[in-house]
């Protein structure tokens, strides 16, 4: 079920909505949470229920096998820490083997035989839905469970943290520690005005950025990138700069729309954008994109593998090794690994460049910072090398200039599109900034969430899938 369908908005939102606020009013704190536990399991269901049964596993082995790493009140043993060490590894383990199985079997076995000359092929496996999202959530609640964080025996606020519909497909990543109190606080646990309101505003938001501003890009990409076509400069550009866009305003959507939703039901998420483009160098661009995937890749895997404490050079190979598996878990494609390797060299030339005490002009740095993210952008949507070689080929300029190479793919009304994209990623308020305004009246305010709830409902049939659906 996506947030952008009709049966979302009219159907099982509303009523998830009033079964909630019924349980609440009455202070059924526990029976609010299993409410909102069945809710999540029948919104996961929806897509395919058969995988029900492997996200319910994933569910009662992590809780259980956290059970073991609580550790002992009193006076430490050596013993006892190193066997939790152990169980720790073993259960991070079995989470990033059901990733590595379900979404990396196919891609390894292709990559081992054209390695090896052979012909060795798995038959397609279906991606379980959301399980990069849940697996790492998995993670965060066993760390938390080790360290003794509070609420690692609550089944129940376990259950409604990892299953919690507004962030089970694709996001924010949230630790256990920060929402763990909140589902254990009647003062906020509960639906009220001022949190269904500003809910409300932020989910509008996030579907005008999916339907309204996301969604026209995808005439523009699909054929350039899924065809193979050839492309002269101004299409190649504008396909690369599309796609920058469509994903933006995609994910960023999306990211609005799960921080509404649970702000609805009092539950207040991390952001996980602030205007990540309008960043002057790419260290300020990554902690502006997906905040929250950041954080999670830099405590859980650059710090463990050893962080800044051994010198620069061990802190930029962490920070790049870091990156290119983050490229990785994005898709099981080559094209992501080259995608996070270029960030990661960013990165590394970004650390070098600071201690250098280099200086470029403020317009100079960001138009740099901007070109290299759109370059990196290219593999990231290409399906193939082939495909991004033809698109760099073009973009310098060595297919010619001729406007509107490709039919209808880039013309004076995508242009305009481009442009306009551009424009409010680059110059407008981002929508923490919107909130933030002092509205004169709440007539002003209750007038901008129909304009955007208005026109978005309107454009919401047939609504395509958001691009972090598939990873």
């Amino acid at each position: 079920m996506l947030f952008n369908s009709y049966q979302f908005a009219f159907g099982f939102l509303p009523i998830a909505l009033v079964i909630f606020w019924i349980l609440s009013a009455r202070d059924y704190r526990r029976a609010c949470a299993a409410f909102l536990i069945l809710a999540s399991l029948c919104f996961y269901a929806w897509w395919n229920w058969r995988y029900l049964f492997l996200f319910g596993f994933s569910i009662v082995f992590n809780f259980g096998w956290s059970l073991l790493l609580v550790p002992a009140e009193g006076a430490r043993d050596e013993t006892r820490e190193r066997r939790r060490r152990v169980l720790l590894g073993f259960a991070i383990a079995v989470n990033l083997g059901l990733l590595g199985y379900f979404k990396y079997r196919n891609f390894l076995a292709d990559s081992t035989g054209a390695l090896l000359g052979t012909n060795w092929h798995l038959p397609p496996l279906v991606l379980p839905l959301a399980i990069s999202f849940f697996s790492f959530e998995q993670i965060t609640f066993l760390m938390s469970a080790y360290r003794g964080e509070p609420g690692a025996r609550d089944f129940i606020s376990y259950c409604l943290f990892i299953a919690f519909f507004p962030h089970l497909i694709a996001g924010p990543i949230v630790r256990y520690a920060e929402i763990y109190p909140q589902f254990n606080r009647n003062t906020h646990f509960r639906l009220t005005a001022a949190n269904f309101c500003d809910g409300l505003m932020i989910f509008a938001i996030g579907l005008f950025k999916k339907v309204m501003i996301a969604d026209t890009f995808r005439p523009i990409v699909n054929p350039l990138f899924d065809r193979t076509v050839h492309m002269a400069f101004f299409d190649a550009w504008g396909g690369a700069l599309a796609f920058a866009l469509e994903i933006y305003f995609d994910f960023s959507g999306y990211s609005d729309m799960a921080i509404g939703l649970a702000r609805m039901f009092g539950v207040r998420f991390p952001e996980n954008f602030d205007s990540p483009y309008q960043a002057s160098n790419i260290i300020q661009f990554w902690r502006r994109w997906h905040i929250t995937l950041s954080f999670f890749l830099r405590d859980y895997l650059y710090i463990p593998l050893g962080g800044n404490r051994h010198g620069k050079f061990r802190r930029d190979l962490n920070l790049f090794i870091t990156m290119v598996l983050g490229g990785l878990w994005h898709g099981a494609n080559w094209t992501f690994v080259i995608w996070g390797t270029l960030h990661g060299l960013y990165l590394w030339i970004n650390h070098l460049w600071a201690e250098r005490r280099y200086r470029m002009p403020e317009s100079t740095a960001w138009a740099l910072t901007f070109l290299l993210t759109t370059a990196a952008w290219v593999f990231f949507r290409a399906p193939t090398f082939a495909r991004a070689a033809d698109f760099f080929v073009a973009m310098a300029g060595c297919n010619g200039y001729s406007f509107n190479a490709v039919q209808d793919a880039i013309g004076w009304r995508e242009l305009g599109l481009i442009g306009g994209g551009l424009a409010i990623a680059l110059f407008g308020p981002n929508r923490q900034t919107i909130l933030a305004w002092q509205w004169p009246s709440d007539w002003l305010w209750a007038g901008a969430f129909a304009v955007l709830a208005g026109v978005s409902i309107m454009g919401m049939a047939n609504p395509p899938p958001f691009i972090y659906f598939q990873f």
